[in-house]
């Protein structure tokens, strides 16, 4: 057995650990509360005070990773918890009721960008440590109180205890399955040395991206590298491109991406589970595009965008609007969308959409009355 099959078993093995380390740990609680509530329905009530709580200890330690992220002054772009998605604005929050495919389904998660003024490394590791990290201490505080209290509420705070303590092992165990474990993650960015490795390319961007950096300033290399990578990597990289032309109004090229985005996903039509909602977003810009360049609004008419589409990118539809307002030669509509999209894109935490945005109203302002 070769040295990749070895680690593919053993990564088995350790998911195998992960999950009944975790299973244990909603099984003990509602063990716990089972045997101190006094119910007729006592069961019932012990499982679904269980499964609260480990929606509860999922909150704390998704909490965790948003607090380690911040302490390092890393952007957080969006988390998850269950089925409740919360995306960050440069001031607040957006909330919605999402709740995720079988196959990819995650308790939750924090999605950050580096700080682009830090070593990865550090950061990386504070971040993925800030999790398991206050699991173990709410856990070890829930110990205190379940001691201290009598009764019921005693039973709720040690089996609040028992649940956070199980994540926070059960995180720790470096594990791939959907998305890299906590453990893994740590292991992983332990052994990091160097920032500037290929497989970095897509953090590098997206931490300039966050940073403010247009797509027409990125690294050429970090580019080509991401173009040469997964479909995902190569869709993003494409979107680079697609953008860069964009804000400089460089329509006619756009529309000659068309048909190579077309190519990339015949080339790749293996790859493109879960890739969906990115897809319809370039075509959406793309469409937007060739309205713009051929001054034509009724190709904006069947234009698909889905609510996922509203929920990554709410700056698109009310630009696509705006552009079909003023080509019907309603100006004072077209300025009013324009208004909404600009709001968009500056509550954006990805301050480069901001800026782009900005671009392309000056685009739809210079178009001439019909």
């Amino acid at each position: 057995m070769d040295r990749h099959a070895w680690l593919k078993a053993l990564n088995k093995l350790l998911t195998l650990v992960q999950q009944l380390v975790l299973l244990s740990g909603w099984f003990l609680a509602a063990l716990m509360l089972g045997l101190t509530i006094k119910s007729e329905w006592q069961p019932f009530l012990a499982m679904f005070l269980a499964s609260l709580l480990v929606i509860v200890g999922v909150l704390v330690h998704e909490g965790g990773h948003y607090l380690g992220a911040r302490c390092c002054g890393m952007p957080v772009l969006q988390v998850r918890i269950a089925a409740v998605e919360l995306q960050a604005l440069r001031r607040g929050w957006r909330l919605r009721w999402s709740p995720q495919l079988k196959r990819s389904r995650l308790g939750g998660y924090v999605m950050v960008a580096s700080n682009a003024q830090r070593p990865l490394r550090g950061q990386w590791m504070v971040m993925a440590l800030g999790g398991p990290l206050l699991n173990l201490l709410v856990g070890g505080a829930a110990i205190g109180l379940g001691l201290l209290w009598q009764g019921v509420p005693g039973a709720i705070a040690l089996a609040f205890a028992i649940v956070n303590l199980v994540l926070g092992v059960g995180n720790l165990l470096p594990v791939h399955g959907v998305l890299p474990s906590d453990g893994m993650l740590l292991l992983g960015w332990y052994l990091h040395r160097d920032d500037q490795r290929p497989e970095l390319a897509q953090a590098r961007l997206l931490a300039l991206t966050v940073a403010g950096v247009p797509s027409a300033q990125l690294p050429a290399p970090d580019l080509e590298r991401l173009a040469r990578g997964t479909v995902a990597e190569a869709l993003v990289a494409f979107g680079y491109r697609l953008n860069a032309r964009q804000d400089r109004g460089d329509w006619s090229e756009v529309l000659q991406m068309e048909q190579e985005l077309d190519q990339l996903l015949a080339a790749r039509a293996g790859e493109l589970t879960g890739m969906s909602v990115l897809i319809e977003l370039l075509r959406g810009e793309l469409v937007f595009s060739r309205a713009y360049l051929q001054r034509d609004a009724s190709i904006l008419k069947s234009l698909p965008l889905g609510a996922d589409v509203d929920w990554y990118a709410p700056w698109l539809r009310p630009r696509c609007l705006a552009l079909q307002a003023i080509l019907e030669g309603d100006r004072q509509q077209g300025e009013a969308y324009v208004q909404q999209a600009l709001q968009a894109a500056q509550s954006c935490v990805v301050l480069s959409q901001g800026k782009s945005e900005a671009l392309l109203a000056e685009h739809l302002r210079a178009l001439p009355v019909p």
